[in-house]
């Protein structure tokens, strides 16, 4: 819908206050509160700067549904993009923060999945995700509108591998409602270990070893993936691979004690 539930806006900013991002990109703006309260909160409270002549927050929106934008949206975004958020997002630059409202449920799964791999793509910081969850948020072509049908639904186990911060209300005879802070490398990592998981189970160890390897090359370091790349190596008897990931954690992650023990007791064996 051009609107949503208010539920979330304490949250959304509480996160807005503690990242304090520079830019900020909000897919499927809608009839544009999110966007005018991230420009309220950013520029107006907290930079003390009214005049849009002095605004520095970078602010862009990405809506399907052109019919919704008029000029208090305008007037409000730097940029509003109009299309298909999962098209859109590819000719965009980075953000600090993305934000989904109300936006995966309008997606079949698989393509809600790819969304958010290209918006982690095009965040160097984080997502943020507002969502309703739960089989009883059922919409169909609202306002007209055939994009506003929900084309799936969601649990919050989906999202709990990866969330930093949560949030979540209840409707009485509909379901919850939950807003998310995500970082985005966390996010990014577990997109990979999964991946490489699903590599594995197909029986293809080295070429799981061969994705993870050259993923996080790309990447910043990680103990779980570190650790997880460790335990394919060695399934594939790829000892001293293992013990020379496990030295490279060890100096990523000085405080782990658990690398620590893990690298001599793997050394032990090999000797």
């Amino acid at each position: 819908m051009p609107t949503s539930t208010y539920s979330q806006i304490n949250t959304f900013c509480l996160y807005l206050q503690k990242t304090r991002p520079n830019s900020l990109l909000d897919v499927g703006l809608g009839n544009g509160k999110m966007g005018f309260i991230a420009r309220d909160l950013l520029d107006v409270m907290l930079g003390e700067r009214y005049h849009r002549k002095s605004w520095k927050i970078r602010i862009d929106g990405i809506e399907v549904y052109e019919d919704y934008i008029q000029d208090h949206q305008r007037a409000i975004y730097d940029n509003i993009f109009i299309g298909d958020a999962l098209e859109v997002i590819d000719g965009l630059g980075t953000y600090e923060i993305i934000y989904l409202g109300d936006v995966l449920e309008h997606f079949y799964k698989e393509s809600a999945w790819q969304m958010l791999d290209k918006c982690a793509a095009h965040s160097t910081k984080y997502l943020i995700v507002s969502i309703p969850l739960g089989e009883g948020w059922v919409q169909g072509p609202e306002y007209r509108n055939p994009h506003e049908e929900h084309k799936s639904f969601w649990g919050f186990e989906e999202f709990e591998p990866f969330v930093s911060e949560s949030s979540f209300l209840e409707f009485p005879g509909i379901g919850s409602y939950g807003t998310f802070l995500i970082r985005r490398d966390d996010f990014v990592h577990h997109r990979v270990r999964e991946k490489a998981n699903s590599i594995f189970e197909r029986g293809d160890t080295k070429e799981a070893i061969s994705w993870m390897t050259g993923s996080l090359q790309k990447e910043t370091a990680d103990l779980s993936s570190e650790l997880t790349l460790v335990d394919l190596l060695l399934k594939e008897r790829m000892i001293p691979e293992a013990v020379e990931r496990l030295e490279r954690a060890s100096l990523l992650f000085p405080e782990e004690n658990t690398v620590r023990q893990y690298l001599e007791k793997l050394k032990k064996t090999v000797h």
